[in-house]
C-alpha cells in the first residue's frame, strides 16, 4: 500500500544571489550556474520539507512498524541544462529551521525575507562547523552539523555508525546514438527511508528534529569545475501532479484462496467493481475478478461457468494519471502486491494522497515466474473532493 505526502515547503536558494529568496518561485533548481561566460559557475540548492505527524498517523491507522516501511522522495524534472553526462545528486537532512518566504527567483526589487544562501530565516545564519549539535537534543547521538554558514547547512555522522543521513541518486546518459541530443532520466526517485525513520524514531533516543532536505550537486560535482549545468524541477507552488512528493509505502497483502482455483495463463479476463469515483479523504477495497476468457460448459451443458479464479501471488498493481500519463504509484514487488481472500483477488486505495478533480487508471502486472502480462483495460476511476 501506498501513503502521498506533500511539502509543506519548498525553495531555491543561489550562490548567485544570496539574500534573495524564491519561496513562491513554481521552479526548484540543482545544480551550478555559469556567471561570467563559462568561467565562474555558482552553486543553486533546493530546500523541502515534509510535515511527517502524517507519517505517524498512517503508521497508527494501518497498525505499522516504520520498520517496514520504505520512503521515495520524488521530484519531477522541468528542464535541465548543459548537464555533464555523469553526475550525483545528494539529499542532506538539513541542521537549522528555515522560513519558505515569499520571493520569487525574478523579483524586482528582489525579496529578502525567508530562507536564502545567506539565512535560513529572516535574522538568523546558518550552523557552520562541524561541531556536535546542541546538547539538548542530541547529547549521545554522535551527530553532527556540516555547513560553512552559507549555503544551507546539514547533519551528518561517522559512516560506521551504520546510520545513513546523505541521501545520493547518480544519473547517466542513457544513449549515444543521437549525437545531436543526450537522452537522459532526470527525474529524482531516491530511497530516503534511513532520514523518515531517524525523524521519527530519534537517534539513541534524543530526538531528531525534522527540517527537510538539501537537494544538491555531489560535494565531489560541486567542486569539480568540469561539472556544470542545472536541472530545474517542479516546486510545490505549480500546483500539478509534477509537485514534490514524499512516498510511504508498506506491505498491507493478504493472500488466502480459499476454494478458488488458479487463472489459466493462457487464456483469462480480468474485471474489477471499480467505481467511477472515490472521495479523496476514502480508503476502498477494490476487488479484482479473474476469469477463463473462454470458460467450459456446466455439467448441465447449458451454461458456462464463471467461477471467479485468483491471480498468483506475483501480482502487482501501478497507479498512473490519465491525463499526464505520469505514473503516480510504479509496479513494486514488495509494497503494491494484488492481495486476495476467498472471495476473489483486490487491493486497498487510500485516496488521500491522489490529487483530486483528477482520473487516474489502475494498471496490473501479472508474472506467473515464466510470463508477464501487464493488463491496461481502462480501469479509470476520478478522484473527487
Amino acid at each position: 500500500m501506498f501513503k502521498i505526502l506533500y511539502p509543506s515547503q519548498d525553495t531555491t536558494i543561489l550562490e548567485a544571489s544570496k539574500e534573495l529568496n524564491a519561496g513562491l518561485d513554481e521552479i526548484l533548481e540543482i545544480g551550478k550556474r555559469d556567471t561570467t561566460g563559462g568561467t565562474n559557475y555558482l552553486k543553486t540548492r533546493s530546500l523541502v520539507q515534509f510535515d511527517i505527524t502524517q507519517v505517524t498517523k498512517s503508521l497508527t491507522k494501518y497498525n505499522v512498524n516504520i520498520n517496514n516501511c520504505k520512503f521515495f522522495l520524488q521530484l519531477h524534472t522541468t528542464h535541465a541544462i548543459n548537464l555533464p553526462s555523469n553526475y550525483n545528486i545528494h539529499a542532506k537532512m538539513i541542521a537549522d529551521q528555515w522560513d519558505n518566504g515569499l520571493g520569487f527567483v525574478n523579483s524586482n526589487p528582489k525579496i529578502k525575507n525567508g530562507c536564502t544562501w545567506n539565512y535560513p530565516t529572516s535574522g538568523s545564519i546558518w550552523s557552520s562547523g562541524s561541531s556536535l549539535l546542541p546538547n539538548e537534543f542530541v547529547d549521545g547521538s554522535n551527530i553532527y552539523i556540516s555547513g560553512s554558514g552559507t549555503g544551507g547547512s546539514s547533519l551528518y555522522q561517522d559512516p560506521n555508525s551504520g546510520l545513513q543521513m546523505v541521501f545520493s541518486q547518480s544519473f547517466d546518459r542513457v544513449s549515444d546514438l543521437d549525437p545531436l541530443q543526450t537522452i537522459r532520466n532526470t527525474d529524482i526517485y531516491m530511497d530516503v527511508t534511513s532520514a523518515i525513520k531517524t525523524w521519527q524514531s530519534g537517534s539513541n533516543g534524543k530526538i531528531i528534529p525534522n527540517y527537510g532536505f538539501l537537494l544538491q550537486f555531489s560535494d565531489v560535482d560541486e567542486l569539480n569545475l568540469n561539472t556544470q549545468g542545472q536541472v530545474s524541477f517542479f516546486s510545490r507552488e505549480t500546483h500539478t501532479v509534477y509537485v514534490p512528493k514524499l512516498i510511504m509505502f508498506f506491505d498491507d497483502s493478504t493472500f488466502d484462496t480459499g476454494s478458488m482455483s488458479e487463472i489459466n495463463f493462457e487464456s483469462y479476463k480480468i474485471y474489477t467493481n471499480i467505481k467511477k469515483e472515490y472521495k479523496d479523504t476514502s480508503v476502498n477495497k477494490i476487488r479484482i475478478f479473474a476469469r477463463d476468457r473462454y470458460p467450459s460448459k456446466s455439467p448441465t451443458n447449458q451454461f458456462p461457468e464463471s467461477t471467479v479464479k485468483f491471480l498468483p501471488t506475483s501480482s502487482f498493481y501501478s497507479i498512473t494519471d490519465a491525463g499526464s500519463e505520469e505514473v503516480v504509484i510504479p509496479f513494486n514487488k514488495d509494497y503494491t502486491k494484488i492481495s486476495c481472500d476467498s472471495t476473489s483477488n483486490f487491493i486497498n486505495l487510500d485516496t488521500a494522497g491522489l490529487m483530486p478533480e483528477r482520473y487516474y487508471r489502475l494498471i496490473f502486472k501479472i508474472d506467473s515466474g515464466i510470463y508477464e502480462e501487464i493488463i491496461d483495460d481502462d480501469f479509470y476511476f476520478k478522484v473527487v473532493r
